[in-house]
């Protein structure tokens, strides 16, 4: 097994609660990691987030580093996160969202006084909010992007599985049917393509190597909501909360 399998499989071990409360411990002799798994995991969202305000790629990473530096790190974040008191995510998005706000409060007073530089808005409720190359607001570009790392996550599982198993073929057709074109909106291989490349019998074959793909693909997806919620009685709403909020996403 090479080492970056031993790392991804050590980090799928670890469920979003228990990252997210060993992060909080500031006894914990594996807090460092957690943190840096928990960064890790999150910036993706919270840098999708900071960039529908307005803000510039270098200024979001900027905002990002910052409220990691100021907020997760210095208030210990983590610490206050409470399993009954809903998702880690919900107290993220609020928490970033209060930082932004505090942020553009002080750079407004800095504004108002005799200042030499050009300080940009983060108001995420002004105008001009919306990020140039991206029009969703803040609250959807985070949950696009939260969907996206979890989905990444479980397409990363079920491609080591497969791979270390065996079943590269049918890896190769769901990436090129299924994978590929969810990720960067590519078009799917055709079913002719793949037959002759991979020397499969027929279409069918190859169709039926799909099915199984998209279902280990769908437990993957599953498992990942599972490990974001308390209980495994959650998990079925919270896969229909996240499919509501992506559908909205992209009306």
């Amino acid at each position: 097994m090479t080492n970056r399998t031993h790392h991804a499989r050590a980090d799928q071990s670890l469920t979003d609660w228990s990252m997210v409360l060993d992060a909080g411990r500031i006894d914990s002799p594996s807090r460092a990691i957690s943190l840096d798994r928990l960064v890790r995991r999150y910036w993706p969202p919270l840098f999708a987030y900071v960039r529908a305000t307005g803000c510039t790629p270098q200024e979001a990473t900027d905002v990002v580093q910052g409220f990691i530096a100021d907020v997760i790190l210095e208030r210990n974040l983590p610490g206050s996160a409470d399993r009954d008191r809903g998702r880690f995510r919900g107290l993220l998005f609020r928490s970033i969202g209060n930082y932004l706000k505090d942020r553009h409060r002080r750079e407004a007073s800095l504004k108002r006084r005799p200042s030499g530089g050009r300080v940009a808005s983060l108001d995420a409720t002004g105008p001009g909010a919306m990020a140039a190359a991206d029009q969703d607001t803040p609250e959807r570009s985070f949950t696009r992007h939260w969907v996206a790392t979890m989905l990444r996550r479980a397409v990363d599982a079920v491609r080591s599985s497969f791979l270390e198993s065996d079943r590269e073929t049918e890896w190769i057709i769901l990436e090129a049917r299924l994978v590929r074109p969810m990720l960067d909106g590519s078009g799917p291989t055709p079913y002719a393509a793949l037959v002759e490349s991979l020397g499969l019998r027929d279409v069918p074959q190859a169709a039926a190597y799909l099915v199984n793909g998209k279902r280990a693909l769908g437990r993957a997806v599953l498992k990942e909501i599972g490990e974001t919620v308390q209980s495994p009685d959650q998990v079925d709403a919270e896969a229909r909360d996240l499919l509501r909020l992506l559908s909205e996403t992209n009306a």
